[in-house]
């Protein structure tokens, strides 16, 4: 599958769970998953100072879960406009297609532990606090609470994104041998190439991510179905399938962990915050930027060291 019909398919369905996300969270100008009003390519930010006295007054476990949802989301958001931002049409060239698809599923897999790990910590600092749980929790409704129970069911029948986020997403030892058991499934027709550079930050070794790609498919498909471990026909269908859970999961921690935040300083801090007003211009649009994976190697990069002065 190419870059642009990996990056068509995650940005209808991301941006169509990412405006129910802002929706939710409606009138709460200072929280939520994203607090901004767009003027063509302007932008009207809200900054809001929450202040370090107030957040000090919070009690510390939620003081510790507002920073935490604020952290994770920051994250997901992140890697899924990179996801976004991927090429939107497919390169004439064949090999580019090849690099700029692989540095998509690159940090689509890094989403994918991130969102693991986002839950992890929402069960540990949240969902495990009686307190916040009976505070917080019980009083969620609509999208939010609708979230909260898919969530929950989800990760409790045993994610897919969890098997890739320990098998793959954020480990190398490999200690179930998955490169050696991809490489022997992989057919001779797969592009087996390395593709090198003057410089080593353009080269890319793209044989090696054709086996971790397959190791990440594989888990995505039936344990109970032997013959489709071993099918590489089965691979466009897994892809399809991930895709599928990663925006549906991302969608759902971005409600919940947008609607929590809200609530969690609307509680515990107040609604007479500071607010002000920062119009950010030239806003460039999502669906026209792209990453592309190689640049120009004789382009001047700034000096590598601390250049500020003491």
């Amino acid at each position: 599958m190419g870059c642009g019909t990996l990056c068509r398919r995650f940005q209808r369905m991301h941006i169509s769970l990412k405006r129910k996300s802002l929706s939710s969270a409606a009138g709460r100008c200072y929280a939520g998953a994203d607090h901004s009003i767009f003027l063509g390519n302007r932008m009207e930010v809200h900054r809001v100072n929450l202040t370090k006295a107030r957040l000090a007054a919070m009690p510390i476990a939620e003081r510790i879960a507002l920073l935490l949802l604020g952290h994770a989301a920051n994250e997901i958001n992140v890697l899924s406009k990179l996801i976004l931002m991927s090429r939107k049409q497919p390169p004439t060239i064949q090999l580019v297609d090849h690099v700029e698809t692989a540095q998509t599923f690159v940090v689509m897999r890094l989403l994918i532990g991130k969102l693991h790990e986002a839950w992890e910590m929402f069960k540990a600092r949240l969902q495990a606090d009686a307190q916040i749980r009976s505070k917080y929790l019980s009083a969620l409704t609509g999208e939010a609470g609708t979230a909260l129970t898919e969530l929950n069911k989800h990760f409790g029948q045993g994610s897919v994104l969890t098997k890739i986020r320990n098998k793959i997403s954020f480990h190398y030892k490999d200690e179930g041998n998955l490169t050696e058991a991809n490489f022997q499934r992989l057919p001779e027709s797969e592009a087996w190439e390395f593709y090198l550079c003057r410089s080593v930050a353009n080269s890319f070794y793209f044989a090696s991510e054709l086996v971790a790609q397959a190791g990440v498919l594989d888990l995505v498909k039936p344990s109970d179905d032997p013959a489709a471990a071993t099918d590489p026909s089965m691979d466009a269908q897994s892809f399809a399938a991930l895709c599928d859970i990663v925006i549906l999961v991302s969608g759902q921690i971005t409600v919940l962990f947008g609607e929590l935040i809200a609530s969690l300083v609307a509680t515990s801090i107040g609604d007479d915050l500071e607010v002000a007003v920062v119009d950010v211009a030239n806003c460039p649009k999502i669906s026209t930027f792209e990453l592309p994976y190689f640049f120009d190697e004789d382009d001047a990069l700034p000096p590598v060291g601390n250049t500020h002065s003491v």
